[in-house]
C-alpha cells in the first residue's frame, strides 16, 4: 500500500528582477493610496482612514540642492515668509482664521522636497486647500525687505544638536562641487538676497510637475481632487530639468578640532549609496538596522549582551565601551544617497569606535549570518510600522512617496521586498557599494585620536594575510 503525500503549493518567492509588486491593501486593514494627475501635471494623492482630523499638505520636488549659486539661503527664507501673510491674507488674518479652525500650519524645507501641511477637521478640508494654495501659490516674497532682520535673528538664533551639525558638515565634505552638499543649518550671504532672487526660485520650482497634494484622513478622493482642480488647476508647468550628471560623491575629511569642548567626540562617517528608485535600496534599508544604534545604559537588552555584533562589540572594548552612543543612518536622493554612521565618543576612545563601525561595515560583505538578516528585517519592520500613525505623519509619508516613486507604497508591498532580502543579497550590495570604496568623514570636538585618512579609507577592505 502506497502512502499519498499531499504536496503544497507555495507561493513564488519574490526576487530583485521582479520591478514592482501591486499588492492588494484590503487583506492589511488599509486603504490604498490612490493618485490622480491634472491636466497640468499636478498630482492628487489621497489616503482614507477613520478620524476626525484630516491632514492635506502640498508638496514641492525643490529644496536646497534647487538653489542657484547666487540665490543660496532661498528656499529658508520662503519657508521663514510663508507664514508672514500674502496679499490676499495679511499676517493677522492667516492667523485668527488658522486659530479659528483649530488648525495647525507646518512649513519645512529640507535638500530636496519643500513641505506646506496642514491639520484641520474633516469639515474645514475645503478651507485648508484654500489657505495652502494662496501660500504656495503667491509666495509673500514682498515681505522680505519688512521681516528680513527679524528673519536673520530667527536663524542666527536658532540652535541645532550636534548630530544635525555634523550631518550637514558630512554633506558639505562629500558633496563639496553640488548643490546637494548646501547648508541646510547656517545661512551667510542672506543679507543680499533680493526679493526677484526669491521670485525666480519660487518661479522655477514651484511649478505644477514638481507638485503633489496630499491628503489623508477621512477624505473622499474625488473632492480632493475637485478642490485641487480649483485650487491649483492653473498652476504652470515649467521648463524641463536641465540634464545633469549625478553629484560626485569626493571621498575626503572636514575635521573641526576643538581641545576645550568638552571629553566628547562627535564623528560621521559616510559611503556612497543608491537613490530612491533603486533595486538596492531596500537592501539598504536593512543594512541600517544590521549596524543598528547604541546608546550607553539605556534600552530594554544592555549593549553588553546584545545580539548585534557591533552593539555587543562597541559595548564591550577594553571592557568599559568605546562609544556613548552611535546611530547608523540611510539618505535617498533623486540620483544618489548616503550611507553611514554618527559616533558620540570619549576623546581617549575615537580611534577605537570609529574602528569598530568601519569594522562592522566591511564586514557584510564577508561574513553575515542569515540570524543577523532575520533580526535586521525585524527591526525595520518595527521601526516602519511602529512609527506616528496620525494624519499629519500618514500625510508626510504619502507626499514623500508620491514625489519619490510617483505613487503611494503599501505596507503589504514594502513587507514583501524586505522579506525578499537574504544574507547573500546583503553581501552582493555590501560589496559593491561598500567594499574598497570612498569614505567622506567630519568631526567635531577634541579629536587627537581620530585616525589619518589614508588609514579610515584602508578599513574599506578587509586584511586577511
Amino acid at each position: 500500500m502506497f502512502a499519498v503525500r499531499q504536496i503544497s503549493k507555495k507561493a513564488p518567492r519574490f526576487s530583485r528582477g521582479v520591478s514592482q509588486v501591486l499588492q492588494d491593501s484590503t487583506p492589511w486593514n488599509q486603504a490604498p493610496a490612490v493618485v490622480t494627475t491634472l491636466s497640468n501635471g499636478v498630482r492628487v494623492a489621497t489616503k482614507e482612514s477613520f478620524g476626525e482630523v484630516a491632514s492635506v499638505g502640498v508638496y514641492l520636488n525643490a529644496g536646497v540642492r534647487d538653489e542657484s549659486g547666487d540665490a543660496k539661503g532661498a528656499a529658508k527664507v520662503l519657508e521663514k515668509l510663508a507664514t508672514t501673510g500674502t496679499s490676499k491674507r495679511p499676517r493677522a488674518k492667516l492667523e485668527s482664521e488658522v486659530e479659528g479652525m483649530g488648525a495647525t500650519l507646518d512649513v519645512s524645507v529640507g535638500r530636496e522636497q519643500t513641505a506646506y501641511s496642514m491639520s484641520v477637521f474633516k469639515s474645514d478640508l475645503k478651507q485648508g486647500v484654500d489657505i495652502l494654495s494662496d501660500i504656495v501659490l503667491s509666495p509673500p516674497t514682498a515681505n522680505w525687505a519688512k521681516e528680513k532682520q527679524t528673519i536673520l535673528r530667527s536663524l542666527d538664533e536658532s540652535s541645532y544638536s550636534h548630530r544635525e551639525v555634523i550631518e550637514d558638515r558630512l554633506h558639505a565634505c562629500a558633496w563639496r562641487d553640488c548643490s546637494l552638499g548646501g547648508s541646510t543649518v547656517a545661512f551667510d550671504g542672506l543679507e543680499s538676497l533680493t526679493e526677484a532672487q526669491l521670485k525666480a526660485y519660487a518661479t522655477t520650482n514651484y511649478t505644477a510637475e514638481n507638485m503633489v497634494i496630499a491628503a489623508t484622513g477621512q477624505v473622499k478622493h474625488e473632492e480632493v481632487v475637485a478642490l485641487a482642480q480649483s485650487a491649483f488647476g492653473g498652476v504652470k508647468a515649467g521648463l524641463p530639468r536641465a540634464i545633469s550628471e549625478k553629484p560626485y560623491f569626493c571621498g575626503a575629511e572636514l575635521i573641526y578640532r576643538n581641545d576645550e569642548m568638552g571629553p566628547l567626540a562627535y564623528m560621521a562617517v559616510a559611503f556612497e549609496s543608491v537613490p530612491w528608485r533603486s533595486g538596492d535600496a531596500v537592501a539598504f534599508m536593512v543594512m541600517q538596522h544590521i549596524i543598528g544604534s547604541y546608546k550607553r545604559n539605556t534600552g530594554i537588552v544592555p549593549g553588553q549582551i546584545s545580539g548585534n555584533r557591533t552593539i555587543n562589540a562597541v559595548a564591550n572594548k577594553m571592557g568599559v565601551g568605546c562609544a556613548e552612543e552611535f546611530q547608523s543612518f540611510n539618505r535617498f536622493y533623486r540620483d544618489t544617497g548616503m550611507f553611514g554612521f554618527y559616533i558620540v565618543a570619549d576623546e581617549v576612545a575615537v580611534e577605537h569606535a570609529i574602528g569598530e563601525l568601519m569594522f562592522g561595515c566591511n564586514l557584510m560583505s564577508f561574513s553575515i549570518t542569515d540570524e543577523e538578516v532575520e533580526r535586521a528585517k525585524r527591526e525595520l519592520k518595527a521601526s516602519l510600522f511602529s512609527a506616528p500613525t496620525s494624519a499629519e505623519a500618514a500625510c508626510k509619508d504619502l507626499g514623500t512617496q508620491v514625489l519619490a516613486y510617483n505613487r503611494g507604497l503599501p505596507a503589504s508591498e514594502m513587507i514583501l521586498r524586505i522579506d525578499a532580502i537574504d544574507s547573500e543579497e546583503i553581501k552582493r550590495v555590501a560589496w559593491k557599494y561598500l567594499n574598497d570604496a570612498e569614505v567622506s568623514t567630519t568631526a567635531l570636538g577634541p579629536l587627537h585620536g581620530m585616525p589619518q585618512y589614508y588609514a579610515l579609507r584602508q578599513q574599506t577592505v578587509m586584511h586577511r594575510y
